[in-house]
């Protein structure tokens, strides 16, 4: 067993030592997406990070501004002009921090090397979200010294945020505070939607392109059980706190969440049938009829990616037995971690008293540990359409639709002010990049990059009138 480990490690090592990491012989954005990508910034450690970027953007010339500099909370915005010109803004933001990398050698490549091999850039933060922030810098300072020799019609600011990994308290949280007062904003870009080519319900393999409209509301609960039972195991009847807990959950877990069209979803199937075509799509685009509520009902059922567009989620993501007992001891107490992601209209209150109705226990209590913002959504309007021209001329033959994002993003902090904001990842993203993704071996290709900055680099080219 030692001898296979001690093989491994060498296999492991050769690995990175041969891999081509020249990273001189790649653009500039590459090269800083490595560097940057070198620097460990776990939820709670992005100081290190922030004044790495700040030092960046200042040389390239952008007026630099903290919102709040502190000790695991540190929040930027990378300008064309001063925010005290007050001009309707174009704001692109992006967070610094990432999830934990885990171990080491579960990674191809050392988690921080920044190692560019294979046409692609592996490391922690390179899909997320610190590829995008890159796509954004090189985008906007191609705008540097246009607006040096003429005043442009926007402003245009990158927002570097923390945290946004554990809810966005100590970033967009604090960041939307002073929004509409000091950043005037027009529109805001930030995480979402991708390019795919590899939809199953596709029957022409062109790229779609989702512009995320709406994302979920995070909420993460705590769920115990209390009871008067504690003692010698084998004396406990069904009514002690652990076996309370299992049926608990066990009801929740495999109970069937209702199905909600919601009106962003509504917006997305129609736009995907105007896509797909023939009878499906004839189907997909009438998304407000009982028909397609009723088909969609039973697609639903076996399809967890459609599943998740049209219901809440809960996910059992830990349990905690609470005062530690010996094994022929039974506890008076147990408790269980979700993660809940809720839909545009559905309020955290009305997910809590699913939850209680379906457990059908009168000693759970339910508590909110953290509750992101509301779920809104963005109906396209002008800068939805000019983000779609962009993706069209570089992307040849691809269709855009709106996009319900299944997921949470830091996109909800800035909705709540009427402001239309999108999340959009400017390039093709793979299966295999998807399950990358708070993974081992995460990474983004190097085409992803340059083509993204010549995405935003189109789209602000149309929005200043610079074609």
């Amino acid at each position: 067993m030692k001898f296979i480990k001690i093989l491994f490690f060498l296999l492991f090592v050769t690995k990175v030592l041969l891999a081509d990491n020249d990273v001189t012989k790649y653009s500039k954005a590459i090269q800083l997406l490595s560097e940057y990508i070198g620097i460990e910034s776990v939820s709670g450690n992005e100081n290190e990070a922030a004044y790495f970027m700040a030092k960046k953007c200042r040389d390239a010339g952008f007026v630099v501004e903290y919102i709040n500099d502190q000790p695991g909370s540190v929040n930027f915005a990378a300008s064309l002009y001063p925010l005290s010109w007050g001009k309707p803004n174009i704001i692109f933001h992006n967070h610094m921090d990432v999830v934990p990398e885990g171990k080491h050698e579960n990674w191809n490549y050392t988690p921080y090397g920044g190692v560019v091999d294979s046409g692609k850039v592996w490391g922690r933060g390179s899909m997320d979200n610190k590829g995008l922030a890159i796509i954004q810098f090189f985008a906007v300072s191609n705008f540097m010294e246009i607006a040096y020799e003429k005043e442009l019609p926007f402003n245009v600011t990158i927002l570097f945020v923390s945290g946004e990994e554990t809810g966005g308290e100590t970033g967009s949280m604090i960041v939307s505070n002073v929004l509409l007062n000091k950043f005037s904003p027009a529109v805001v870009i930030g995480e979402g939607g991708a390019g795919m080519d590899d939809l199953g319900f596709l029957t022409k393999k062109n790229p779609v392109f989702g512009i995320t409209i709406a994302e979920k509301q995070n909420v993460w609960l705590k769920l115990s059980w209390k009871t008067e039972v504690a003692g010698h195991a084998s004396i406990a009847e069904g009514d002690y706190a652990s076996m309370l807990m299992i049926n608990g959950l066990h009801k929740l877990l495999n109970s069937s969440m209702p199905v909600i069209v919601t009106q962003e979803a509504q917006l997305m199937f129609s736009s995907l049938g105007e896509v797909v075509g023939g009878v499906k799509g004839s189907v997909m685009k009438k998304s407000d009829s009982k028909v397609f509520r009723k088909i969609i009902d039973v697609i639903s059922r076996d399809d967890p990616e459609i599943r998740d567009l049209v219901t809440n989620k809960i996910t059992l993501t830990s349990i905690d037995g609470g005062t530690p007992t010996a094994i022929n001891q039974s506890s008076n107490i147990e408790s269980a971690f979700l993660d809940v992601r809720l839909l545009p209209g559905t309020s955290v209150e009305e997910i809590i008293a699913y939850i209680h109705e379906v457990v059908d226990d009168s000693v759970l209590e339910i508590e909110i540990l953290t509750e992101g913002a509301a779920s809104r959504g963005t109906m396209p309007e002008y800068f939805f359409d000019m983000l779609a021209d962009a993706l069209v001329g570089e992307y040849k033959n691809s269709k855009v639709i709106p996009m319900l994002f299944p997921a949470s993003t830091d996109n909800n902090f800035f909705r709540k002010f009427g402001v239309p904001v999108y999340g959009l990842n400017p390039f093709m993203v793979s299966g295999e990049q998807l399950k990358a993704i708070h993974n081992y071996n995460e990474f983004i290709d190097v085409e992803d990059v340059d083509r993204g900055i010549s995405v935003f680099t189109s789209f602000l080219s149309k929005v200043l009138d610079q074609e």
